[in-house]
């Protein structure tokens, strides 16, 4: 019975396929291959070269010591990337394992940054960077391959992969008001907060649409105000009445998309599949003008009686022209909060 598959295998499987992809292997006659140098070897009858990918090297990645066991773990993996070339033709297996590893080197070096990811639900992007090993680290590594003599390789690091925990945290709510309150009698220090807490303050804010990289900034339009936070008691006639009218600006007409992210104390929290495609109608959000908005609606992502939390986000995908990779980019988030009220 095979074993079942874990994320970093899944993320080694996916490197593999980049670089299968990269150098067309199947018209080719190259088979790339995950594990040790010396199951690699090609054999006498064998009519495929071979690139082998050797993680020999995981560490941890220097980032978020605060993770807990239900969240992704982020590491670095270490890579020997070597060639086996048979010989065809009036060509040596020597000149085709530097061919192999050259065509490899060109494909990292055009893609430093890969393509997204999707590993058990955590979308990710690995960068590969190139690792120059001394004669003593090289022959320290071959030196375990038995029998094997050495051939033409490359090391790469390439981060940051996540291991994905099978039971997740399901994550914590977000700040949406903050308030102080003062009271003269220590005897009801630790009475139920009475005051005013307020959201958030909307400042205007300028899209540079000149920019290539431009971000998208919302807020919602209630009441004849701007808000980027907003709370409603389950079941409240306010609520009943709220339909968010979500305030777009960027590079005028421009098309973005609306996504929310909803938390719950059972899921955490879990992006929506229903999205509201829209188009920036100003390059400036100003709460003084207000009165002039075009505003799109989208309903909130709750059920009858549902409690939690919901994030708005407007997002755009656009062509980075160094390279060519579609680059997705956020605006600023919105938040609105259902609570139960106390009783």
């Amino acid at each position: 019975m095979a074993l079942p598959t874990s994320s970093l295998s899944q993320v080694c499987r996916e490197i593999a396929t980049v670089i299968s992809d990269g150098l067309n292997a199947s018209a080719n006659s190259i088979r790339v291959m995950i594990g040790s140098p010396a199951d690699a070897v090609p054999g006498q009858s064998d009519t495929q070269h071979r690139i082998n990918l050797f993680f020999y090297r995981i560490e941890p990645s220097g980032y978020f010591p605060g993770s807990l066991p239900g969240e992704p773990w982020w590491l670095r993996l270490y890579c020997l990337v070597t060639g086996f070339g048979i010989p065809e033709d009036q060509i040596s297996a020597g000149e085709n394992d530097l061919r192999l590893l050259g065509e490899v080197m060109r494909l990292f070096h055009e893609t430093p940054v890969l393509e997204a990811f999707t590993v058990d639900g955590e979308t990710f992007r690995l960068e590969v960077i190139f690792q120059p090993l001394n004669p003593d680290d090289l022959n320290h590594i071959w030196s375990t391959q038995g029998e094997v003599s050495y051939r033409p390789s490359v090391v790469y690091e390439m981060a940051l992969a996540p291991v994905v925990p099978r039971e997740r945290t399901p994550g914590s709510p977000l700040v949406g008001a903050v308030g102080s309150q003062l009271r003269g009698d220590m005897a009801k220090r630790s009475e139920p907060f009475d005051g005013v807490a307020a959201g958030p303050a909307v400042h205007r804010t300028v899209v540079d649409a000149s920019r290539e990289d431009w971000a998208p900034a919302i807020c919602l339009v209630v009441d004849d105000h701007c808000a980027h936070s907003l709370a409603f008691v389950d079941g409240s006639p306010a609520l009943a009445a709220f339909t968010p009218s979500i305030w777009v600006a960027g590079a005028l007409n421009a098309p973005v998309e609306l996504v929310w992210e909803k938390w719950t104390s059972a899921q955490g929290w879990e992006q929506q599949p229903t999205t509201l495609d829209a188009v920036a109608t100003t390059t400036t959000i100003d709460p003084d003008a207000v009165d002039g908005a075009v505003t799109a609606a989208f309903d909130l992502p709750f059920a009858a009686h549902e409690t939690g939390q919901a994030v708005l986000f407007a997002r755009r995908t656009y062509q980075r022209a160094v390279d060519g990779q579609a680059i997705v980019v956020r605006s600023n988030p919105i938040l609105v909060t259902i609570y139960a009220e106390a009783p």
